[in-house]
C-alpha cells in the first residue's frame, strides 16, 4: 500500500510540473489580437442597388432577456462611425420618415450564464475500497460568465414593402478585448466594413 501511495504522489507531482511550465497562449495576447470581426450577408443581395440608410440615434442594449437603448458618449462614437462607413460606401443618410432603403441598427450585447461544476475527491476510490475508510463527498463549484459585444445590422426596408417584417441582409458581430475602449473602437467598426468588400453603392 505504502509503494501504491507513493505512485500516486509521483505521478501528481510531475502532473503539477508539467502544468506549472506549459505556456497559457491566451495570456500572451493582445487586445487586439483576440478580437473576432464575424460577417454574414444574404447572398441573393445586390447592395450596389441600394441608395439611402437611416439610422437609429441611440445604440439598444440587450442583457440575457432585459432589453433598453443607451446613449453614452462611447455609443455616439460608434452610431458616427457606423454612419461614416455607411457614407463612403456611397450610401446616402436620411432620415427614417424619408423612406430609406437601409435600416442600420447597433446593438451592445451582454450575455451572462451560470453553471455549476462537481469537483470529485481524487482519493475517492483509493481511501474509500471495500466500504472501510473514509468517504469524501464531492464538492461543487459554481461559475458565472459575461460576454459583451457589439452587433451591427442592415435591413431591407426597401422591399420590406407593407409587411411588419423585413429582411437582415447584413449582419456583424465583434467579440474579444478592447472593443469598448475609447481608443480602439473606431477601429473595429472599420473592420467589419473594411471585411465587407461588397457592401457599396454601385
Amino acid at each position: 500500500m505504502k509503494v501504491k501511495y507513493l505512485n500516486i504522489m509521483m505521478g501528481l507531482a510531475v502532473a503539477a510540473m508539467s502544468w506549472s511550465c506549459s505556456p497559457d497562449a491566451l495570456q500572451d495576447l493582445t487586445p487586439e489580437d483576440s478580437q473576432v470581426f464575424i460577417t454574414n450577408y444574404e447572398k441573393n443581395t445586390n447592395f450596389g442597388n441600394y441608395s439611402t440608410f437611416s439610422l437609429a440615434d441611440s445604440v439598444f442594449v440587450v442583457q440575457n432577456d432585459r432589453s433598453g437603448v443607451a446613449t453614452t458618449a462611447l455609443d455616439f462614437r460608434v452610431l458616427s462611425r457606423v454612419a461614416e462607413n455607411m457614407t463612403k460606401r456611397g450610401y446616402a443618410r436620411v432620415a427614417k420618415t424619408a423612406k430609406p432603403d437601409f435600416g442600420v441598427n447597433v446593438l451592445r450585447i451582454s450575455e451572462t450564464q451560470t453553471g455549476v461544476v462537481a469537483n470529485f475527491n481524487p482519493w475517492n476510490s483509493y481511501w474509500g475500497f471495500g466500504g472501510g475508510g473514509f468517504y469524501y463527498p464531492p464538492t461543487y463549484s459554481y461559475y458565472q460568465t459575461t460576454e459583451r459585444y457589439w452587433y451591427v445590422e442592415i435591413i431591407d426596408l426597401k422591399n420590406a414593402g407593407t409587411s411588419d417584417k423585413a429582411t437582415v441582409v447584413w449582419n456583424a458581430q465583434i467579440r474579444g478585448d478592447g472593443i469598448f475602449d475609447e481608443n480602439t473602437v473606431a477601429s473595429v467598426i472599420d473592420a467589419v466594413f473594411t471585411q465587407s468588400t461588397y457592401l457599396k453603392k454601385n
